[in-house]
């Protein structure tokens, strides 16, 4: 691996109601369609392969931040109340062109969720501007757990799962949804993004080796539900504590808490550019203090 500016980005978008209304309590097909349609005046041909992008794309969205959780499906908006959304980005190009759109004209800088807009104040990117924004390099990833001596600490990683978050199982003869934090599922799934992203192969060894060594040893979950404009999903959140019990393979060891920091912008679960499966690491004195605050 060689790669030395940034692959993983994830911002904090700033936002001001522009006027009061209503808004959908779940607000992620809102804000995907926000996001596409700003790359869209951007760079409409990145638009386009984007919107075409087979399999998992490479964006997330944040459920919108500091605008409290609405009732009844409602979330009700004042003109001038604050918030934000977060974005990750698995793509210079894609960073590049997003912000190149807020640059080139800051005041024109809006982006609209449903009937209502919102003005951006300042995207917040750099690692210590915000708990939830940074950027770092699938090469540090690497390198930072190649060359870390296997200690106690690392068979504990301890996740905040922010969103709801849920699992879709189609290689079954009924599809179904899975909503506990299944180690295989989750370890799994991240090490899939990691082999896409760095072109390796190491999810079926993961998966191996989170079916048999892997083990939740505390959690505090509930589940909730998430609307969208034509369904409904549930999926769970709160905090995850994950054992690995298995001190003999160190090289799995160091992978799947590389796993853990990849989750920081890759989110995990279904409907991630939609606002579901916003996870990131938390430390063992963060586990009680620790929650979505802009």
């Amino acid at each position: 691996m060689t790669t030395s500016s940034p692959d993983l980005y994830a911002l904090i978008i700033r936002l001001a109601a522009a006027q009061s209304g209503l808004l959908r309590a779940t607000i992620g097909h809102l804000a995907h369609a926000a996001f596409l349609d700003i790359l869209r005046q951007a760079d409409p041909d990145l638009a386009q392969s984007l919107h075409d992008w087979p399999g998992r794309k490479p964006f997330t969205l944040s459920p919108l931040g500091g605008f409290g959780h609405g009732r009844a499906g409602q979330l009700p908006v004042e003109a001038g109340q604050e918030g934000w959304l977060r974005v990750t980005l698995l793509d210079p190009l894609l960073f590049q062109t997003f912000i190149r759109s807020f640059i080139q004209d800051r005041r024109r800088a809006t982006i609209r969720l449903g009937p209502l807009d919102f003005h951006v104040s300042e995207i917040l990117s750099t690692p210590g501007s915000h708990p939830l924004a940074g950027y770092t390099t699938l090469d540090h990833l690497y390198t930072c757990w190649e060359t870390a001596e296997p200690a106690p600490t690392h068979q504990t990683i301890n996740l905040l799962f922010s969103s709801p978050t849920a699992f879709s199982i189609k290689n079954t003869p009924h599809r179904h949804m899975i909503v506990l934090p299944d180690p295989v599922l989750i370890f799994g799934q991240l090490a899939t993004y990691w082999d896409d992203l760095a072109g390796s192969q190491t999810s079926e060894a993961v998966r191996l080796y989170a079916a048999e060594t892997v083990v939740v040893a505390r959690h505090k979950i509930e589940t909730h539900m998430a609307e969208f404009r034509k369904s409904k999903q549930i999926g769970f959140t709160g905090r995850v504590q994950f054992k690995l019990l298995d001190r003999e393979n160190p090289t799995l060891l160091r992978h799947l808490n590389r796993l853990a920091d990849l989750a920081f912008y890759t989110g995990v679960g279904s409907k991630t550019t939609m606002g579901m499966g916003q996870v990131y690491r938390i430390m063992k004195d963060e586990l009680g203090r620790m929650k979505w605050e802009g």
